[in-house]
């Protein structure tokens, strides 16, 4: 092969290699077209449109109110903040007449009606009757010896008429009333207001001695005797 042949054989060599490389080699990029690639941007949305919020748990009030805020509004919700109501009581008095004394007592209130009594002798017998209104007072019935706390078991008492309590008793061995006490002692409830009156009349009554203490329905002798409400 001839000089010439050889030198243009090598500079197609050389032109060939220079086109190859240059058209493989990638071009740089600036810093602008880094910084608005689909890449990063897709990167950066991801991250700054759904935020991670963590639960405040010392907040539950917060949250209960927005769950019954988005209730329906036919769901009903009872409030308990409510105050509670006062019960209907009637203000109006019952004024309880006893033995020329007036006492003031309200509806539902309980009263304690005594009659005392204190004699020279102790007491053989006796016979009473107590009266009252029973549609303002109501009888609360006790025990006996509640009841008659001197006289005690031996005495034989009715209860069951309305507006009366009769009672008597016979001791021979004496029921003792000289130091004084409470010939009977009842206790009634309130039913209404306005003016109602309780009142004790003995019928009999005889010491041990056979003197009697009551005559026509009064007390004679000397004989302490009151009636009150305690």
């Amino acid at each position: 092969m001839n000089r010439r042949k050889i030198l243009a054989a090598a500079l197609c060599t050389v032109l060939f290699s220079s086109m190859v490389l240059g058209g493989c080699e990638k071009p740089d990029s600036t810093p602008d077209e880094a910084e608005t690639s689909p890449v990063a941007s897709s990167s950066v949305a991801s991250e700054t449109t759904i935020p991670v919020t963590k639960a405040d748990k010392t907040q539950p009030t917060e949250k209960v109110q927005t769950v019954i805020e988005q209730l329906p509004e036919d769901v009903y919700v009872p409030d308990y903040n409510f105050e509670a109501e006062e019960e209907d009581v009637s203000d109006e008095p019952c004024t309880v007449n006893v033995d020329g004394k007036a006492y003031t007592a309200y509806i539902g209130d309980t009263v304690n009606y005594v009659f005392y009594l204190k004699t020279p002798e102790a007491l053989e017998d006796f016979q009473a009757t107590t009266n009252y209104d029973s549609s303002m007072l109501e009888l609360v019935k006790t025990s006996t010896a509640e009841m008659f706390p001197i006289a005690g078991e031996g005495v034989v008492c009715n209860t069951d008429m309305p507006n009366t309590i009769k009672f008597n008793a016979v001791n021979l061995s004496g029921m003792d009333f000289r130091g004084g006490g409470n010939l009977i002692s009842l206790k009634f409830r309130i039913l209404d207001s306005g003016s109602v009156a309780i009142s004790t009349t003995l019928e009999y009554m005889d010491s041990v001695k056979s003197e009697p203490y009551v005559s026509d329905y009064r007390i004679v002798g000397d004989i302490e005797y009151s009636e009150e409400i305690i």
